[in-house]
């Protein structure tokens, strides 16, 4: 007889493996301290507590009326006759009704289908569910995915399945094992050590860590692609509600949850990085596609929703409505967050820009192709962006959603989006602000192509305006130059600028407010007015 077979006993009796170590220890060295079975057993204190409380409730130990409170093991020999007992009931109980059961089952059953059938098992009590979990790992043979809840690693810990899992892969190194879970403050030393073991031992074994947020998930074990066992466990929570579960034999049922776990795993975060972010207080780097749209969502609003100082976004044209303002405050949880949004801005969304600059900072800025956030300068999202580059009006396409915390991404669009709002107009100059030119320049209908060239370089301008008899007859662009002088391959110094201006000219008085020099632009088709004051040309004026 050995320490091993006593071990069975205990794990017969219900008793996890953690739990059999414990009313072991106390068995051979009498009356002792939580603090001293933590310490000559090396577990967590907080772990010890819950595994004294377990065996008390199964009558397994006492505790002594002392402060501090010490604790005692039930006589062995006394916990021997009860099992021997309840099993020798049992199978009395059975033997009287083998007969009336088989006879009854003879008449009951039917020949099994020629074809296999989808299965299902349902399980009641977490004890049941964990003793499946664990021969459920027992039958595999390619590997085990498994997602379960930061609460669960403890319990499942205290139950053994975790050192099952990394037994198993200590006894079939092609066996691949993946874990996803919640990693918290309460259960890394759990983790740490387990994958202490790993690395040890070089096991085909990996952890990360998924953010559930407040959210309850459904957990889940999936052996080889051919089974699952999915469960809820209710913990302190559960108002007289028992754990449940479900194990499944049904390739496309569990097809699909397979492709649910790949698609968290990969935007999971290695469990080596998340402790070391608990320990330091320092994020761990992520960087990542999200695919689904639904978490894309999800990540966008919970880094929102933490959002301490500031988000400065660049959107398409069409993103601004005024149902963004509702999308971002409903995202953020912080009233004092202050929102900086870059658009293109023109006649058809000045309106929804007026509207939202009543609660952000809104600046116009030339076309974009990108559309992105940086929320606190730490998050970074690049959105992707499609035809119309908008959901419903609101947000860019949450689908391939760019994330990244890693500085070294996000401190460069910090720097590049911080340039951009420099060249920006605040939405409010576009509504009441003046026609403020650039630089004008003008030349002589007379004047040579060359000399308008010569100009334009010179004083780094892109147009010129024309005069003819001391009025203003027309504009010469570079794209004029390029289409009627350079493309026909006609000689410049021989091409007056009046040949090749174009018609008619445009022009506002340098007091207009900025808007209705756009809605003048619109109208007549064209990209730059004459901006004029008190008759004489003052500027030049494009908008893109």
């Amino acid at each position: 007889m050995s320490e091993g077979d006593i071990l069975k006993v205990l794990q017969e009796l219900g008793l996890s493996r953690r739990e059999s170590d414990v009313y072991l220890f106390l068995s051979k060295h009498g009356t002792h301290q939580v603090a001293s079975i933590s310490s000559r057993l090396k577990i967590e204190r907080v772990q010890t507590y819950r595994i004294l409380r377990n065996l008390q409730d199964k009558g397994m130990i006492e505790a002594t009326l002392e402060a501090p409170t010490r604790f005692v093991a039930v006589s062995f020999e006394a916990l021997l006759d009860s099992l021997v007992k309840t099993k020798k009931d049992e199978t009395t109980a059975l033997e009287t009704k083998k007969n009336e059961l088989v006879s009854f089952w003879r008449n009951l059953s039917v020949r099994a289908s020629e074809y296999p059938v989808p299965r299902f098992r349902v399980l009641i009590d977490r004890k049941a569910i964990y003793e499946e979990i664990e021969r459920l790992i027992g039958e595999a043979k390619e590997e085990v995915l498994a997602l379960t809840t930061g609460f669960d690693v403890i319990q499942e810990d205290l139950a053994g399945i975790l050192d099952s899992m990394v037994a198993l892969a200590r006894k079939n190194r092609a066996l691949q094992f993946r874990m996803l879970s919640s990693i918290s403050k309460e259960n890394m030393e759990i983790v740490q050590e387990k994958l202490g073991k790993v690395s040890k031992g070089n096991l085909n074994f990996q952890w990360r860590h998924v953010d559930f947020g407040s959210k309850s998930y459904q957990q889940f074990v999936i052996r080889d692609r051919e089974e699952a066992i999915l469960y809820v466990t209710y913990g302190n929570m559960s108002r007289g509600q028992p754990d449940s579960g479900l194990r499944v034999h049904h390739e496309i049922f569990v097809s699909a949850i397979r492709q649910s776990f790949n698609e968290m795993w990969d935007v999971a975060v290695p469990a080596e990085e998340r402790i070391q972010e608990l320990r330091t207080g320092e994020p761990a780097a992520e960087t990542t596609v999200i695919r689904d749209a639904e978490r894309a969502r999800a990540k966008l609003s919970s880094v929102l929703g933490s959002a301490e100082k500031e988000a400065v976004t660049i959107l398409s044209s069409d993103a601004l409505t005024p149902s963004l303002r509702d999308e971002l405050l409903l995202g953020s949880s912080n009233n004092r967050v202050k929102f900086r949004i870059m658009a293109p801005i023109d006649l058809d969304n000045l309106g929804a820009a007026k509207v939202l600059s009543e609660t952000f900072e809104i600046r116009s800025v030339p076309i974009s192709y990108l559309a992105m956030m940086v929320v606190d300068r730490r998050h970074l999202f690049i959105f992707k962006t499609s035809v119309r580059g908008t959901v419903a009006g609101n947000l860019p396409s949450l689908e391939n959603l760019f994330y990244s915390n890693d500085q070294r991404y996000v401190e460069r669009v910090c720097s590049m989006l911080d340039d951009i709002w420099k060249r920006g107009t605040d939405v409010r100059d576009l509504i009441s602000g003046k026609a403020v030119p650039m630089l004008g320049q003008h030349v002589l209908g007379s004047d040579s192509v060359n000399k308008v060239i010569d100009l334009m370089v010179k004083n780094k301008v892109t147009s010129v305006v024309v005069f003819d008899r001391g009025r203003p007859a027309g504009i010469v662009s570079e794209r004029d130059v390029l289409e009627k002088v350079v493309k026909p391959r006609k000689d410049p110094d021989k091409t007056h600028a009046k040949a090749i201006m174009s018609l008619p000219i445009v022009s506002v008085e340098s007091d207009e407010p900025l808007v209705e020099a756009m809605r003048i632009m619109k109208k007549t088709g064209v990209q730059r007015v004459a901006v004029f004051k008190r008759g004489n040309l003052s500027g030049m004026l494009k908008i893109d």
